[in-house]
């Protein structure tokens, strides 16, 4: 494994076709175009993506590692949308 993400919350970044998991890194070094799927079993296939990019988002002056990936597919948003993200693990590898 290349890297473990523990994600805090979700955004979509409309104006920018975005879906982003705002958390931290736990292990590894995350980078641009690394597979990134949800490391839980149980809900492993309801999540899978290529790392679009790596930014820091903030609120009240506080910016945390944010993962975004790249979406056109309404299915695929709304799919990403409807899962629980609070403490989820994303597992990203090469």
């Amino acid at each position: 494994m290349a890297a473990l993400f523990e994600v805090h919350h979700a955004v979509n970044l409309k104006d920018r076709y975005l879906f982003g998991l705002v958390g931290v890194i736990e292990e590894g070094m995350v980078h641009t175009g690394m597979a990134a799927s949800l490391a839980d079993e149980e809900h492993g296939r309801d999540f899978a993506g290529k790392v679009h990019g790596v930014e820091f988002l903030g609120v009240d002056g506080v910016q945390e590692p944010t993962l975004t990936f790249h979406y056109r597919d309404p299915e695929k948003l709304r799919r990403w949308e409807s899962i629980d993200w609070e403490g989820r693990k994303v597992r990203l590898e090469w």
